[in-house]
């Protein structure tokens, strides 16, 4: 609809003040003839533009007579109005008023569909567009580079370019003037912190605007990027509560004896066993070598399968920032622990389900301590999903399992779980909300684009949209009496550390 009136504005004001045109009382001998060529040299450019743009392809014919900005349309009418209004009231000096706005914007309309509009304006440029680093740790600071050549821009027009490029990252926007006509030009920006990820960005948006912001040309789309963004790993402490009470391999924890006991652990003796191990009284009362084993508890598992749960329907496209951050939160909590066990001794093989091949797949890696690439890749490209259950994730028997997790569940699991809740209380930030400025108040300086009625409208909604899917996340992880669940473990950020306790 929006669209369909600002094309009707081209000729609806023009006809609505043709006959404050012909007042020559008001305009002149000659004001009104000029203007009148005016509107006719722009209709048959329209024209001649909208017949070319039916042999090109590349963009439809209405599109490319959509030439007017919100402030051109504002101009145009305001200037038959006042055209119409000084032809009844006699008030010569409100239609000068008209006369120069309207006549300006029929300038600025022609000068744009004929030199910024035409089909080869962008033939032989090129725009590179660059991520800089390209591969960035989560929470580096990233930096945007464009690299403009060939682009030869009109007089009295600007370049205006704008795109994102990570999905809750900032938007950029750039404006160049005929100062980057000719040559190369670079520029650069800031775009924020590094947010966990594989992030393909989009093309940038461009077009041409004439100085006065009434009128642009059609957008193109040139320039996309893609950024790899690892997980931040931090030190996790009381991994061993994980374990049980052997501990790991390498820390075996002794029991308590009291002095009158003895050593209730015996087998026979196999050859290549430690003969200082033999127990003599018990060899001599059975008549056979009898060994001693060693008073403590036996050592944990060796290995363990450690399980990212990304199951949680309707999150992948959420406007919150909170679910991104919660997942952020559970890869940095998996990979933690998985370097930390790895570094003890134990055997740890990741399991979660990412994009493979177009589907969403199981996928399984063991770790070292000098494999962990391989696990950062994985977290990497870890994102909400709703087509791999968690049951297909702990299916293999005989084996211990311990799920990271943001609400754990009954499952028919085949072994024994442990649950390593992520809170999304303390995992996620409060969003600010603040709503839209009032019709007679402006948020943003006088005369930026983030004012007009139709931005604020959509921030509203967006805004709105937020709030529905933050509630919509609390609903689903905040329900669960995970305190209940019998062995789970808690983690919790402090400071540059992940705590992990045992809720009692």
């Amino acid at each position: 609809m929006q669209k369909w009136f600002r094309r009707a504005s081209l000729v609806v004001p023009a006809l609505c003040a043709a006959g404050a045109w012909a007042d020559a009382d008001l305009h002149g001998a000659f004001v009104a003839p000029t203007l009148l060529m005016l509107g006719i040299l722009m209709f048959a450019v329209l024209v001649m533009r909208f017949g070319d743009s039916r042999r090109d392809t590349k963009i439809s014919g209405w599109d490319s007579i959509d030439v007017l900005t919100p402030s051109g349309v504002s101009m145009m009418w305001l200037s038959a109005g006042a055209l119409v209004l000084a032809s009844e009231v006699g008030w010569a000096s409100l239609s000068v008023i008209g006369v120069l706005g309207m006549g300006t914007t029929f300038v600025a309309i022609t000068w744009t569909v004929l030199a910024g509009s035409a089909p080869d304006r962008w033939r032989g440029s090129k725009i590179e567009r660059t991520i800089v680093p390209a591969i960035a740790s989560e929470g580096d600071p990233l930096r945007e580079e464009l690299l403009l050549t060939g682009v030869n821009i009109p007089f009295g027009m600007r370049l205006f370019a704008t795109g994102r490029v990570m999905r809750h990252g900032v938007i950029s926007r750039y404006v160049l003037g005929r100062e980057g006509a000719h040559g190369e030009m670079r520029l650069q920006a800031d775009i924020g912190l590094a947010l966990r990820g594989e992030h393909h960005a989009p093309a940038m948006e461009l077009w041409f605007g004439d100085a006065l912001g009434l009128t642009r040309t059609a957008s193109v789309a040139k320039g996309e990027a893609t950024l790899v963004v690892t997980p931040r790993l931090a030190p996790v402490d009381g991994t061993k509560n994980l374990l049980g009470e052997g501990g790991d391999a390498s820390t075996a924890n002794e029991t308590n004896k009291f002095p009158t006991e003895g050593t209730f652990r015996i087998r026979e003796y196999v050859p290549g066993d430690d003969t200082r191990r033999i127990h003599w009284v018990r060899s001599a009362q059975q008549d056979e070598l009898i060994m001693r084993l060693p008073d403590e508890i036996p050592p944990a598992d060796p290995a363990v399968r450690l399980v990212l749960d990304t199951e949680l329907m309707g999150m992948e496209d959420s406007v919150s920032r909170a679910p991104s951050e919660l997942l952020d939160g559970m890869v940095r909590v998996w990979l933690g622990i998985a370097k930390d066990l790895s570094s003890r001794g134990i055997r740890v093989t990741l399991v979660t389900a990412v994009a493979h091949n177009g589907t969403i797949q199981r996928v399984e890696r063991s770790i070292t301590p000098r494999t962990m690439r391989a696990g950062m890749e994985l977290g990497t490209r870890a994102r909400w999903q709703s087509d791999v259950s968690l049951d297909k994730l702990v299916d293999t028997p005989r084996t211990r399992h311990l799920v990271v997790t943001c609400r754990p569940r009954r499952t028919p699991a085949a072994a024994p779980l442990t649950w390593i809740v992520v809170p999304e209380n303390v995992w996620t930030s409060l969003e600010i909300m603040t709503s839209p400025s009032a019709e007679l108040t402006h948020q943003f300086p006088l005369g930026s684009e983030d004012n007009r009625r139709a931005n604020r409208k959509a921030e509203r909604e967006r805004l709105l949209q937020l709030t529905v899917d933050r509630q919509m996340l609390i609903s689903i992880v905040g329900w669960t009496h995970w305190n209940k669940v019998s062995g789970t473990c808690v983690a919790r950020p402090v400071a540059d550390r992940i705590q992990l306790a045992v809720i009692p």
